[in-house]
């Protein structure tokens, strides 16, 4: 683990809050007035509380992947990153009509390690909803775009060839998310299809955490390196990872 900065002008030098920052360097540290010294403490204290038991450093310093179920797990490829947000600390800031308290107090980077398999599993149930009808919708343009099925809809409409292709990529698009869900049914046996089911995860929901994409399916973004400075990025040193 790197060692901490040395800065005998700074009060957090050397001491956990600055382990908790991880900015590596005081030149990069966001903290620089004094003044504030005691509320990025307290900011601190208030986020080690918000914390899954055993940190968040765990889940990317592991070397077995976190999404699959089964034993033996794969190993780790890559790192797996959703943003995550707490309303806390509570802060007041500027509006167009006054103040008002932000939606955001603290956002890490939570990063879990990910194998091959579970990277592209995931990766597939993103994409595979949008490519099918992409890929349908291609070959229905060059079909109706054929003078043999072009020529006999234009009779009965000028808009028939366009309806046709619309309709096309509708039927890809339900085909898609139909494959997708299948796959996720399947695999979820496994792995864990939804990230938000994540032990860890789903604790730090309960704790007032919530992704910062929050869609239908979370989107995860995939690393070969991981993110290693600020907050949520510091190791454990008592891992035996």
């Amino acid at each position: 683990m790197e060692k901490l900065p040395v800065n005998p002008n700074c009060e957090l030098s050397g001491t956990k809050y600055c382990q908790t920052l991880n900015m590596h360097a005081c030149a990069t540290c966001t903290v620089r007035d004094s003044d504030h010294k005691a509320d990025i403490k307290n900011d601190l204290d208030l986020y080690e509380t918000l914390l899954p038991e055993g940190g968040v450093a765990r889940l990317f310093q592991s070397r077995e992947c976190q999404f699959c179920k089964t034993t033996p797990k794969g190993v780790r490829k890559g790192y797996a990153i959703l943003d995550m947000a707490h309303p806390e600390p509570r802060r007041v800031q500027k509006w167009l009509f006054g103040k008002r308290t932000a939606r955001i107090g603290t956002m890490i980077p939570l990063q879990m390690s990910v194998c091959r398999k579970c990277r592209s599993r995931l990766l597939s149930l993103e994409y595979l909803p949008m490519v099918i009808p992409v890929a349908v919708g291609i070959a229905a343009l060059f079909v109706f775009s054929a003078d043999a099925v072009k020529g006999p809809l234009v009779d009965l409409s000028m808009f028939a060839p366009f309806a046709g292709w619309l309709v096309s990529v509708l039927f890809g698009a339900l085909i898609g998310r139909l494959i997708a869900n299948g796959l996720g049914k399947s695999w979820e046996k496994d792995m864990y299809v939804d990230v938000m089911q994540h032990p860890a995860v789903a604790e730090m929901t309960e704790k007032g955490w919530m992704p910062i994409t929050a869609k239908s399916r979370t989107k995860l973004l995939f690393s070969k390196s991981r993110l290693a400075r600020g907050l949520g990025t510091a190791e454990d040193p008592n891992s035996n990872e």
